[in-house]
């Protein structure tokens, strides 16, 4: 690949493990502006062919979490969500959403610590019009929650979101306003909801919910499994599996859910593991490993058919970045690597990817998250002819 790393800011962190891991609040974060302005991350994007723009949900102290990046001219350009916000509205994790009107979906997701929560009111579904650059708030779902993704139904006219830290499921009606919570999937022991739901073939909701022993201790050997909501019933399916180990004591949390043209949905997990969900029939195949190294939360259809990903490497003894992309041949089950995301003018590398997308055929950007080294960069990577 010809990799070229794109700097929304770029500053560099001496003092993470020193200073501020387990030491520091987000108030002592917000008042230092190294961090409130320059500790950012990318977390999801949308690449928009009308416009020839890329769209990007930050994590960002100062609440300017909205942005567009021009790849022409290699330009960031700032959407202004800060002026709407408010200090509690630290990011968009993976709440981007495109409706067919060419308007966005986006929510508010949190950083704050819990002794706020009485401050904070809630995480915000909003409607951005990129024509008239406004913003529209649309529901505070649950109250103090925040979200941490949100899947829209086009056909159904339905928003459905995972909120943090209690894990509910909601679903909001663009028709008629109203939100419901579905169900709590979470177990008070570990983050269970997948990174990203997703909508099968007909329109049923897969995402995953955790065990709860309140006999037991420790955790059992399925302690992350999948759930099907199927809207036009409303009525939940609960499986007493989840996706596909990379070890025995795995939990097999999803960090991906991609559903792609075959049928099957293609799960990463958050230990780097790769399978495959048939929701006609609710069969997991495993597709191995692509990686040593854990988290995969990029996963794509390429235009030419393969499956690509995205995982985290960790960073060598330099502190440089060793996130790498795969490809997957569906026709043949052979995985290729296609080598670091690496950018040699900077000497860097990404050190997790976050969200991966295709935009021109063959050049996909990767969004990184959580460096705490430097600030995150977004990533362009363009496959070899």
């Amino acid at each position: 690949m010809k990799v070229q790393a794109h700097a929304l800011r770029d500053r560099r962190f001496d003092d993470w493990h020193r200073a501020v891991a387990g030491r520091w609040s987000i108030e002592d974060l917000r008042a230092d502006p190294r961090y409130r302005d320059d500790w950012i991350s990318f977390d999801c994007l949308s690449w928009d062919a009308d416009r020839e723009l890329l769209y990007l949900g930050l994590t960002s102290i100062n609440t300017d979490i909205f942005w567009t990046f021009e790849p022409g001219t290699q330009k960031f350009e700032s959407l202004g969500y800060d002026r709407v916000g408010d200090r509690f509205d630290a990011k968009f994790h993976r709440s981007l959403e495109r409706d067919r009107d060419g308007s966005y979906l986006v929510a508010t997701a949190m950083l704050h610590d819990m002794d706020q929560q009485g401050q904070a009111g809630g995480g915000k579904l909003l409607r951005y019009r990129p024509a008239e650059g406004e913003f529209e708030l649309l529901a505070v779902p649950v109250r103090r929650q925040y979200i941490q993704s949100i899947l829209f139904d086009p056909e159904r006219r339905l928003v459905y979101g995972f909120t943090y830290p209690a894990e509910h499921l909601f679903v909001h009606e663009l028709l008629t306003g109203q939100t419901r919570t579905l169900a709590y999937v979470g177990n008070a022991r570990m983050i269970c909801q997948p990174h990203n739901a997703v909508l099968d073939p007909r329109g049923r909701l897969w995402g995953t919910w955790g065990e709860n022993r309140a006999f037991e201790d420790d955790l059992g050997s399925t302690p992350i499994r999948y759930f099907c909501y199927d809207p036009d019933q409303d009525a939940f399916e609960w499986f007493s599996y989840g996706p596909s180990k990379s070890w025995p004591r795995d939990i097999a949390a999803v960090d991906h859910m991609l559903l792609a043209d075959d049928g099957l949905i293609y799960v990463g997990t958050t230990a780097g593991g790769l399978s495959t969900l048939d929701p006609e029939t609710g069969r997991v195949e495993s597709l191995g490993k692509p990686f040593t190294g854990r988290r995969l939360a990029g996963l794509v259809q390429g235009r030419d058919g393969y499956i690509y990903g995205a995982g985290n490497e960790g960073i060598d003894a330099e502190g440089r970045g060793k996130a790498r992309m795969f490809r997957h041949d569906r026709a043949t089950g052979r995985t290729d690597d296609l080598g670091p995301i690496f950018d040699p003018a900077r000497n860097d590398g990404a050190v997790k990817i976050h969200m991966l997308v295709e935009a021109e055929d063959g050049v996909f950007y990767a969004g990184e998250n959580d460096n705490q080294l430097r600030s995150s960069y977004l990533w362009r990577c363009q496959l070899d002819d």
